[in-house]
């Protein structure tokens, strides 16, 4: 459904319908669930998966609600997903923002639960200025200021504690 959004109006939602709030800048096509995917000369894409969304036609703006994002798809570096409950994502700004903090998972056991974030899609890299914990086969680490370049697979944080864990090998017993 297309809407427009006057000054002065309020939005109409349908009576028991919920979704991602109005940006209340200018017109507004309204979404169920949805697939948004930005696709790369190399064949690879970014997806982002919602459960309903806010098209924002004069700022060129997807605001969702339930999200999941799979970055670099159909590229050797694919394997890592995002999920938030609220997320914006600035298709000029090629960024997506999540207010509310989200979950990040990568192939290869590394998780994440991450404060208020950024993704960088130009730069490939998932910014946090607040608090961070990461793990992964073996390690835990807990911090802030993130940067998780997933292309490179490198990760830099400040002010960080760390546990080691003992990883079961082969022929190990115990």
């Amino acid at each position: 459904a297309v809407r427009s959004a006057l000054p002065g109006k309020g939005a109409v939602m349908p009576a028991g319908a919920s979704g991602p709030e109005s940006t209340g800048n200018g017109p507004e096509i309204r979404l169920g669930p949805v697939e948004v995917r930005e696709l790369h000369d190399d064949g690879s894409w970014n997806r982002l998966d919602a459960d309903g969304a806010v098209y924002a036609y004069a700022s060129k703006t997807v605001s969702a609600g339930g999200v999941t994002v799979f970055l670099g798809e159909g590229a050797p570096f694919a394997g890592t997903t995002v999920r938030a409950r609220r997320a914006a994502w600035d298709l000029d700004g090629k960024t997506i923002g999540l207010p509310e903090g989200c979950r990040v998972a990568r192939k290869g056991g590394w998780t994440g639960e991450l404060s208020a974030a950024t993704l960088d899609l130009a730069g490939s890299v998932l910014r946090v200025p607040g608090s961070a914990r990461i793990e992964g086969p073996g390690v835990s680490v807990q911090g802030k200021n993130l940067a998780w370049e997933w292309v490179e697979g490198k990760i830099t944080m400040e002010s960080t504690r760390s546990r080691l864990s003992p990883v079961k090998g082969p022929g190990r017993k115990g």
